[in-house]
């Protein structure tokens, strides 16, 4: 049964519940946080599986026919030979795009800038196989981290010049 509280009079009882813990915090309050940079680092760096020098000699995916397959790490490090040899069909769809708003006016664009980064990709795997697959295979590991990968990067440069 309720019962109304009058003025002055004591609340009832509370049932017996468990006091609350007090929260858990994971940096002290007195010290700031560390840079965000110093976090990724740190959370790249954990033990999580093989190292780049580990990896199977072909880290690259490859399909069936042996064409690579364009995972983030592979397109991270191929982004500086699409820029340059994909530049026409990229501005092409760009301004397509900007022209009409209709995505179904520009889709033979997006196909023709598809088609220029698949046949990039194929040109590198065959020029360059064994660089290509360890800088791909480096950024997979630091989570397309370039600041990681230099070592990498300079050596598919060097067999791979980013050229027209």
């Amino acid at each position: 049964p309720r019962t109304a509280l009058t003025e002055g009079a004591a609340p009832p009882p509370a049932p017996n519940l468990p006091s609350p813990s007090p929260p858990v915090l994971l940096f002290s309050p007195s010290r700031p946080l560390p840079p965000l940079r110093s976090l990724r680092r740190e959370a790249s760096r954990s033990p999580r599986g093989p190292t780049p020098a580990t990896m199977s000699a072909s880290s690259t995916p490859v399909d069936a026919s042996g064409e690579p397959i364009p995972t983030s790490s592979v397109l991270m490090a191929a982004s500086k030979h699409i820029a340059v040899r994909c530049q026409p069909e990229n501005m092409a769809f760009l301004n397509c795009k900007k022209k009409d708003p209709n995505p179904e006016k520009c889709l033979e664009k997006g196909r023709q800038v598809t088609r220029c980064v698949f046949n990039l990709l194929k040109d590198l795997h065959q020029k360059c196989p064994k660089e290509m697959d360890a800088y791909a295979g480096c950024m997979y590991y630091y989570t397309n981290e370039f600041d990681f990968c230099r070592k990498e990067q300079e050596a598919f440069e060097g067999a791979c010049p980013i050229s027209e």
